[in-house]
């Protein structure tokens, strides 16, 4: 039988691609690593080889021509030809515009990755900052570090415009009206659907929200000795208010004689999963020159996966493994059999969830035990109480963060520190501090400049996240979850949109039903 002229493009193509990914991750891996400039040039020539290797009219062309052949009839082959043409068209750029994101972008992750913030004289890493957050009782200093926490807005604000700029111009060069929309196509996002979804969510958990962040002033009052109506967002324990900030020095002794690392090893393991190989593989504790985030990256598709982490001894770090690790396993779980352009997920939303709802465990009342050891009974009751108003918190962040960014890339031009903080209002309910007006304290959040229109993709994710746990109906430490998770969620990879993907685990739409009914 005669094959078609698309097997036969794949046949040359995808071998190319690759190769030409796996080289880009790896120089990534480095440049993260390390902080070195010469890792972010290699990294730059890699992205804009692997996005001039996407750019071929001719070839984007004989994808659109095929895409109407009704004799390529393949569940297969027409999900890689879907992928393809939202690949290619994103690619369909002149040169030196690519050349121009990839080298913009390269510069942007080493200024972060070297970047660290000066607090009474001192350069802090931002786990050193972030205890300043959580311990310090005097008011004055914590308003110095979370004020030093957001040096880098200013310094990076102009970088970040020079690229929402350029890739406004990408995205009209292909016929749309900004970057913002141009993504969410490209990611199979309607965006009115989207924006209904969010609405949706936060006016039905808007008055549990209110209830709870209430009861935080009124606590964090008393410990600071202030007025509910002085209460600022340097009073949280976190940079950006998105994180529960009660009872954090109390749950970080949780942790107290416990390694992380081993800890999160075997509870995947009671999920049937064996993450050794990824620990071996992985870089999990912080040194100067390294990014100071969190992240899995899949090397290769055949296996080589990583996790950056920074660890320290924290319940957040303990969530932040188990999360990165929830990444990792996913990674593990396509059908081998899938070819290699389908070996990745159909869009961040179903990873995030697995790596959601594994991040969830570190506060779970079921699941700290066998995480942290008994004995701890008191402690494990003031995580179960935190993990609802963790969700409530986080999911006024992504609604922050999603605004904004539409907000950014549809008018760049405007006052972004007034908009910021009248976002940051309007939903978390957090007053802007005096003295900002001047500020680019948008600037400073590490997504907005290195991972763009991504962070709906968190919250949508706890939605699934919260809909596969009922449809578990069960622990998530357990063989039976780790075969319904093995079958259902990772083997597919991306041979379904994710739509159909969040539909075949759950049964459902992806809804707010299932989250409202867990922590709202």
């Amino acid at each position: 039988m005669q094959r078609h002229p698309f097997e036969l493009f794949l046949q040359t193509f995808e071998p190319l691609a690759e190769k030409k990914s796996a080289q880009l991750n790896r120089a990534a891996w480095i440049l993260e690593t390390t902080g070195s400039s010469d890792a972010a040039e290699l990294k730059a020539d890699l992205d804009i080889e692997l996005r001039l290797l996407y750019s071929d009219p001719k070839a984007y062309q004989n994808l659109l021509a095929w895409d109407k052949d009704p004799s390529l009839q393949d569940p297969l082959l027409k999900r890689q030809l879907n992928v393809l043409i939202r690949s290619f068209k994103e690619s369909q750029l002149p040169k030196d515009l690519l050349e121009a994101i990839a080298k913009k972008e390269a510069e942007l992750s080493l200024t972060y990755a070297n970047f660290r913030p000066i607090v009474d004289g001192k350069a802090l890493s931002e786990n050193e900052l972030r205890e300043i957050l959580k311990t310090e009782n005097d008011s004055e200093r914590r308003k110095r570090a979370w004020a030093a926490s957001k040096e880098i807005g200013l310094a990076m604000a102009p970088q970040i415009l020079t690229l929402v700029d350029l890739r406004n111009r990408a995205a009209r060069h292909l016929g749309y009206s900004d970057y913002f929309e141009m993504q969410l196509d490209l990611q199979e996002v309607d965006r009115a659907r989207l924006f209904s979804l969010l609405g949706d969510l936060a006016e039905r958990s808007d008055s549990a929200y209110t209830r709870m962040l209430e009861s935080v002033k009124s606590r964090l009052s008393g410990r600071f000795n202030i007025a509910p109506k002085d209460f600022g967002p340097w009073a949280w324990s976190d940079p950006f208010c998105q994180e529960d900030p009660l009872d954090t020095q109390e749950l970080d002794r949780l942790l107290d004689g416990v390694d992380i690392a081993d800890s999160c090893k075997r509870y995947y393991e009671a999920m049937g999963f064996d993450v050794r190989p990824i620990l071996e593989k992985s870089d999990l504790y912080e040194r100067p020159g390294k990014c100071q985030h969190a992240f899995c990256t899949h090397i290769d598709r055949k296996g080589d996966i990583r996790t950056l982490n920074n660890i320290s001894s924290s319940i957040k770090w303990l969530e932040v493994l188990l999360h990165e690790l929830g990444h990792a396993i996913y990674e593990t779980g396509f059908d081998p059999h899938l070819p290699w352009l389908l070996r990745q997920p159909p869009h961040m939303i179903p990873t995030e969830a697995m790596a959601l709802i594994a991040g969830r465990q570190a506060y779970r009342k079921a699941a700290l035990p066998a995480l942290v050891g008994s004995g701890k009974e008191p402690l494990i009751a003031l995580a179960d109480d935190s993990l609802k108003r963790r969700q409530l918190i986080f999911s006024r962040w992504v609604l922050t963060m999603t605004y904004f960014e539409s907000e950014l890339y549809r008018d760049p031009s405007q006052d972004l520190n007034v908009l910021w903080w009248k976002l940051v209002e309007k939903f978390q309910k957090i007053p802007a501090p005096h003295g900002r007006a001047d500020k680019a304290d948008w600037a400073a959040k590490y997504h907005i400049a290195l991972a763009p229109v991504y962070y709906f993709s968190y919250l949508l994710g706890e939605l699934f996240a919260s809909s596969i746990q009922e449809a578990l109906g069960q622990d998530l430490a357990s063989p039976l979850s780790g075969d319904f998770l093995r079958k259902k969620l990772f083997a597919p990879g991306n041979s379904l949109a994710w739509s159909e993907l969040i539909h075949s685990v759950s049964g459902r739409e992806l809804a707010p039903d299932a989250w409202l009914r867990e922590f709202a």
